[in-house]
């Protein structure tokens, strides 16, 4: 599974929890939280901006993340703009 955050990080995981792995790996001021930690913090600075995000298990957690808009799901055949641009013409 691919997904992009709203920041457009690309993430390539196969399960929910190797997707947070990858999201709190590529956070530099989270990098060394366990997972649970990380859903927790991520959650919390949520609930803040009025967003409630389960922190029940990974599957829920990276459900609410994309109800929120935080996280989009790409599917494979997902190409860039320009790459698409370019088989369209042809």
């Amino acid at each position: 599974m691919r997904y992009r955050t709203n920041q457009g990080l690309l993430i390539e995981a196969g399960t929910s929890v190797e997707a947070i792995r990858r999201l709190r790996e590529s956070s530099w001021n989270e990098q060394n939280l366990s997972d649970e930690v990380y859903m927790e913090a991520v959650a919390d600075r949520m609930y803040q901006e009025g967003v409630h995000v389960s922190t029940l298990s990974p599957d829920m957690f990276i459900a609410g993340l994309l109800s929120a808009g935080l996280l989009t799901r790409e599917t494979d055949d997902t190409q860039p703009d320009a790459a698409k641009q370019e088989t369209d013409r042809n």
